[in-house]
């Protein structure tokens, strides 16, 4: 049975992280980026821009091309974020729409595709499309300096909860997932940051999982969930 993963937006912390644990789990791992970079644990690379829908479709067309299956794991680490140069309302309106754009239409554009390639693949493979979130969704103030990448967020984490009800039927799987701080916020910087290691733990469990479950999943810097 061929296992294929599609990282879209792969970097080299949490989208490396989440390629070699998955990689090393037998799975054929594609990569996708604006430039078509391969990273460590990857297998290949494709090219795809979010904020271009039009190009997701493409992508997905190509990764099962060079897998040799369809995708029946899709993470969406993708991310636009402009902070606004001086007070909130300052960010131009070209940035916001495209930053935006990451988690409404790019993310719509590629859970279509998700859904379409877990219907291709192996019936007995786990189907699951994990978000990489964070918890700016459910703060209870927001920051306006976070303004272009909270929108996309917020609007991110309703259409993943939607999803994770509307195909409970076939068993197709999405979830928001965010590292937390011990505390249950925001990771900072300071604090060490986000861990690749610690998202290619996290997200090897949600795949695993034989049921849906809860959509909003948050785990800690050693990659075990975080109670909320």
């Amino acid at each position: 049975m061929s296992l294929v993963a599609f990282i879209i937006g792969a970097g080299s912390n949490v989208g490396t992280g989440i390629a070699k644990h998955l990689s090393a789990q037998g799975y054929t791992v594609v990569v996708g980026s604006r430039s078509g970079t391969k990273v460590d644990g990857a297998g290949h690379a494709v090219k795809v821009d979010v904020t271009k829908p039009e190009t997701v479709k493409t992508a997905f067309a190509e990764v099962e091309k060079v897998a040799g299956a369809p995708p029946n794991v899709v993470i969406y680490n993708a991310a636009g974020f402009t902070p606004p140069p001086s007070d909130a309302a300052s960010v131009a309106l070209d940035a916001y729409a495209r930053d935006v754009s990451v988690g409404t239409t790019g993310l719509y554009a590629a859970v279509q595709e998700a859904v379409a390639a877990f219907r291709k693949a192996p019936k007995q493979a786990p189907k699951a499309f994990i978000f990489t979130g964070n918890v700016i969704p459910f703060i209870p103030a927001a920051v306006p300096m976070l303004l272009t990448l909270g929108v996309g967020k917020v609007a991110a984490a309703w259409q993943i909860q939607l999803f994770s009800n509307a195909f409970k039927d076939e068993n197709f799987r999405f979830y928001y997932a965010s590292q937390v701080s011990r505390a249950g916020g925001i990771v900072s910087k300071p604090a060490g940051g986000l861990s690749g290691p610690a998202h290619g733990t996290a997200f090897w469990n949600l795949i695993q999982r034989k049921e849906q479950g809860g959509w909003d999943f948050r785990f800690y810097e050693d990659g075990s969930e975080a109670a909320h």
